[in-house]
């Protein structure tokens, strides 16, 4: 039997998604603060221009070999949670368990609390120029933008969508800016980094290991789609096209950016700066340097955006399969949106807002988001073998998966040697998971525990008008 949702429909994710709105959600993702505020970390290893801009055109490709990988997967699964999907069929519950335990913990909130009060940082910044704003304010601007996205999340998946079209073409926008301004800054003559760009270049191995681990972390994001694949429309056709268009824009966009930065700032001034944009722009503009500021603060809302959207898909997805209480698989009745699991989300974010060293879960969510990104890579690799019948829509080039896997262990290693205590916390809370995971998903509960937590359940289904996603049901 069907409950009827707000039209008569099956209560059930719809699909809302296009290929503007995928390639959105994509770009929107990416970029978020970074290339604004410190795109630096490659420059600081190698020391010229023309290698540091190579490394970033190198990055790109090799992320874009990944997002080969994801296209193949998530058009073989199309299931929401995206990487939680394809490491349980290729390797089991537990395995998906501990990847949804990882982001819950360890990555997701931090990283939506670091851009929340980053947004805050920058709005606030041409109000107190010449200081740090008060911690309260920089706290309750974030809450508030991480509510007003929460209650826009729950209630219209359209205006979500709608909301990271207009902040993706903003931060476009700002990007295409910078460019302009280094396209005249070049016509004028200002030239004097590119006469010799490999001047000063460090061509020792471990240097330039650790740029292209600099310049790989700044094009995360490329996957995110793949967690909201439900609803995108005809995703075999939308998700590789999305991820490829999506891609070569930020790879195209932040090259010339660099380049654009370059024509001002030498490479020491860049290393000296806090923020990159906002110094290019004070040597250029002078007192309209504010400018920047407001649009690293609608860039950083629109990757909040984009980051709650999709990742409370994951959580969804594992209580659909019993691997997350079963009232965050809920869809309300009304918006057909996973409402509570969005709360959910919003609520972890919240809580970490408060915090002040999110940073040191930030340096260990990098481990953990690229260990379970090279299981989802070598979950396609044994997908291959163990089920070759499966359909593949799409159906990519052994070379893609394998070279990325390569990648995604070299920066597994390097954050191992640059980060040690991180990531031994970071592998002991993974592990932690395991626990976890036999009590909360194997256990047989007692009826008097269980009578609880149908009833919290119950209790939670009336309050937000919900019922369970019924595409599942049949």
């Amino acid at each position: 039997m069907t409950t009827p949702g707000a039209e008569g429909e099956k209560v059930e994710l719809k699909k809302s998604i296009g290929l503007f709105g995928g390639v959105s959600l994509i770009i929107g993702v990416i970029v978020g603060s970074g290339i604004f505020v410190s795109p630096k970390g490659v420059t600081q290893e190698v020391g010229s221009v023309g290698l540091s801009l190579i490394i970033w055109v190198i990055c790109g490709i090799l992320s874009i070999f990944g997002a080969q990988t994801y296209a193949e997967l998530g058009c073989m699964i199309p299931k929401a949670g995206g990487d939680y999907e394809y490491i349980m069929a290729a390797f089991g519950s537990l395995y998906g368990f501990l990847f949804v335990w990882s982001q819950l913990i360890i990555i997701i909130p931090t990283a939506n609390a670091v851009a929340a009060l980053t947004f805050a940082d920058y709005l606030l910044q041409p109000i107190f120029p010449d200081c740090e704003a008060p911690q309260i304010s920089r706290i309750l601007i974030a809450a508030s933008a991480v509510l007003i996205l929460t209650w826009l999340n729950c209630v219209s998946v359209k205006w979500v969508n709608r909301i990271q079209n207009i902040f993706s073409a903003g931060k476009i926008i700002a990007l295409l800016t910078i460019i302009s301004f280094g396209a005249y800054c070049l016509i004028r003559g200002r030239v004097e980094n590119f006469v010799s760009p490999f001047e000063n270049s460090n061509y020792e191995p471990g240097k330039i290991a650790v740029a292209f681990y600099s310049g790989l972390f700044c094009y995360a994001g490329w996957s995110y789609l793949n967690f909201v694949v439900e609803e995108v429309k005809e995703p075999t056709k939308t998700l590789p096209r999305s991820i490829w268009i999506g891609l070569i824009i930020v790879i195209v966009v932040y090259t010339f950016t660099n380049v654009a930065y370059f024509t001002l700032l030498t490479p020491s001034k860049m290393l000296a700066s806090n923020a990159v944009a906002v110094t290019f722009s004070e040597e250029l503009i002078g007192s309209y340097s504010w400018i920047i500021s407001i649009f690293v603060a609608l860039s950083t809302f629109g990757f909040v955006n984009g980051i709650l959207f999709s990742t409370s898909r994951i959580i969804f997805g594992a209580a659909r399969n019993n691997h997350m209480p079963s009232m965050l698989a809920f869809i309300n009745i009304k918006y057909f949106t996973p409402m509570v699991a969005v709360m959910f989300m919003s609520f972890a974010t919240l809580i970490c807002c408060v915090f002040q060293d999110t940073f040191v879960l930030m340096n260990m969510g990098v481990l953990a988001e690229y260990l379970f990104i090279a299981l989802s890579v070598g979950g396609l690799l044994r997908l291959r073998k163990t089920q070759p019948d499966l359909p593949r829509p799409i159906k990519v080039n052994l070379f893609y998966p394998i070279t990325f896997l390569i990648v995604c262990i070299f920066i597994i290693l390097m954050t191992l040697y640059q980060l040690p205590i991180e990531s031994f916390l970071c592998l002991g809370i993974i592990g932690a998971g395991i626990p976890v995971f036999l009590i909360g998903c194997k256990w047989e509960k007692p009826k008097s525990i269980q009578g609880k937590l149908d009833a919290m359940t119950i209790f939670v289904q009336k309050l937000t008008n919900s019922v369970f996603d019924e595409s599942k049901l049949e």
